[in-house]
């Protein structure tokens, strides 16, 4: 295996006997590609393919190409047409005509192209992959060129065993049923007892075909982790990975909160549904949040705040079965996101509240905390009166499970009497 066999590479040539040797290359390594030659750019995709890796690009797709302008321009449509804005790939140059129009586009993926430019640009000698020996060129050049991207390959590989663990998890429920016509009806009446399961007898009565198809899916998500673990311990030790370890300055401030972000929050702009734990829903500053406030905040740290810098926020803390079963309820708890230069260090002392969040971006880099003496129960209807709006922030299960632990601690603690 060259690369992984993720199914995101994309070959762009006009004349498919150019391809031929690359195309049984990615074929015989199992790698699916999508191939695109017409000239005018009629079969490109309809949408833009998500997470694609690795472009061929040749470089002169039109026949009547008497200048770089006319060279660049089909190229610069066929990426903007294909390719999702800021995707993460590499380029790989696949033409005969590489130093005559390579710095022109080069120039290009600084200006007009720039959401599209690739993470690194290699080439292949497209005069030397079809010579007779062309398929051992293309195959080193491939290994030689990857080999520089240890990181990222290692990305990719997990990525084809998320993609690998999925599908397992299909052929195996979905071989269950004998394949007949009766086969679908009783699939369907599978997903309908993997709901039941979720949810309950009593409270699976009147749900539709999506709530239904949502709760039977929790399943599937369910036993995905453990599938993608085992699959990708089996490529592990392929992976030609260089030595991993602390290089240059590190990090800097901003990608430490960039990468807390991505990885303790999900954002949604269409906005995340009600009655979901985890859900963060932002207010406007009111009495409960002055009394957070006024009860964690140290006094010279308080004349840094204002309406525009400080917000009050509302967390569910609601378990996920409880909104399965239909309990009629929400327990939420409440916080402030603080602005990002108010820290720990600003805090008084006290262990009731949650203060171990990491600066994350909301509107702007902001420090969470919540207070644990300000849990509230609400009805379905008084949870839709004081949250009407669905919210576009969601914290993820790691983050949420860690602020549900200490809040238990906080409510199952014995306490000791000391003199």
């Amino acid at each position: 295996m060259i690369l992984p066999n993720n199914g995101k590479v994309i070959v762009f040539d006009d004349k498919i006997e150019d391809v031929h040797k690359l195309l049984s290359l990615l074929s015989k390594e199992k790698i699916a590609y999508l191939y695109y030659h017409d000239e005018y750019g009629n079969d490109l995709p309809a949408e833009p393919v998500e997470n694609v890796r690795l472009v061929f690009l040749d470089l002169e797709l039109v026949t009547n190409g008497s200048n770089s302008k006319n060279i660049i321009a089909p190229i610069a449509q066929r990426l903007k047409t294909s390719l999702v804005p800021n995707n993460l790939y590499i380029l790989i140059y696949w033409s005969t005509k590489e130093n005559k129009y390579r710095e022109e586009l080069e120039r290009e993926f600084e200006n007009g192209l720039k959401d599209y430019k690739p993470l690194k640009i290699l080439t292949l000698d497209k005069a030397k992959a079809n010579d007779e020996d062309g398929f051992s060129y293309i195959r080193a050049e491939l290994i030689k060129g990857i080999k520089q991207f240890s990181a990222l390959t290692s990305f990719l590989f997990w990525e084809s065993s998320v993609n690998n663990a999925a599908g397992s998890i299909t052929n195996q429920i979905c071989s269950i049923f004998f394949r007949d016509d009766k086969w679908d009806t009783n699939m369907s009446g599978l997903l309908y007892q993997l709901a039941k399961g979720q949810a309950g007898s009593d409270a699976i009565k009147g749900l539709d075909k999506f709530q239904l198809l949502e709760l039977a899916a929790d399943v599937f998500n369910a036993n995905l982790v453990e599938s993608v673990e085992k699959k990708f311990q089996s490529v592990l030790r392929s992976i030609n990975l260089e030595e991993i370890k602390q290089s240059g300055s590190g990090m800097s401030t901003d990608e430490k909160n960039n990468l807390h972000t991505k990885i303790h929050l999900l954002y949604s702009s269409s906005g995340f549904n009600h009655f979901y734990p985890g859900n963060l829903y932002i207010m406007d500053i009111n009495a409960i949040g002055k009394e957070i406030i006024q009860r964690n905040l140290k006094e010279d740290s308080k004349k840094t705040l204002n309406k525009q810098n400080t917000r009050l926020v509302c967390i569910d803390l609601t378990p996920a079965c409880d909104y399965a079963q239909e309990k009629n309820y929400s327990r939420m708890a409440y916080g402030v996101l603080f602005p990002k230069e108010i820290s720990k260090k600003n805090l008084k002392g006290g262990d009731f509240r949650y203060d171990a969040c990491p600066l994350m971006k909301f509107d702007d880099y902001s420090f969470l905390l919540i207070d644990f003496r300000c849990v509230r129960s609400f009805t379905k209807d008084e949870f839709l009166f004081k949250f009407s709006e669905q919210t576009k922030y969601r914290l993820r299960s790691s983050l949420l499970l860690d602020i549900e632990a200490q809040l238990a601690n906080h409510v199952n603690r014995p306490g000791i009497i000391t003199f």
